[in-house]
């Protein structure tokens, strides 16, 4: 029943795990929110379990691709100096850190996007969402 994933989490602990790192994030770096959403995402490419909480949140873009390169820099130092870790293993363009079981992408400035976003993806641990029940829910995180 548990396709080898040990230590199960309900879909409400998945969402709980991802929720409560991005208003964390937010805390850390005082990030001003656009827009959050979150869903929840296969482990694998048959949309199948196990599932894991994912969120993104969406700040305004900068001035520059300078402006936002250092701001950038700066909310990863924030977010090392509270415990998060570089991700070695979360292949991405972005910068990823991790804590408590979620991976948090830094994604860099991009001039087709209106917003940047900070991508979140927790643990491949949820075996209890329906297929194909998946729906973008848009949290706040003030």
């Amino acid at each position: 029943m548990n396709d080898g994933v040990s230590n199960p989490i309900s879909p409400e602990q998945s969402k709980a795990q991802v929720v409560d790192a991005a208003k964390e994030i937010v805390g850390i770096t005082d990030l001003k929110v656009v827009d959050s959403v979150f869903w929840r995402g296969s482990c694998n490419d048959q949309g199948d379990p196990p599932y894991r909480g994912e969120m993104r949140i969406s700040h305004p873009l900068a001035a520059n691709f300078e402006t936002a390169d250092a701001e950038d820099a700066r909310m990863i130092r924030q977010l090392r100096d509270h415990g998060w870790v570089d991700a070695p293993d979360f292949h991405t363009h972005g910068t990823a850190l991790q804590k408590s079981g979620v991976v948090a992408v830094i994604n860099a400035q991009n001039a087709s996007t209106p917003t940047r976003g900070v991508e979140l993806f927790g643990e491949c641990r949820d075996m209890t969402s329906e297929k194909g029940k998946n729906s973008l829910e848009h949290i706040s995180l003030g």
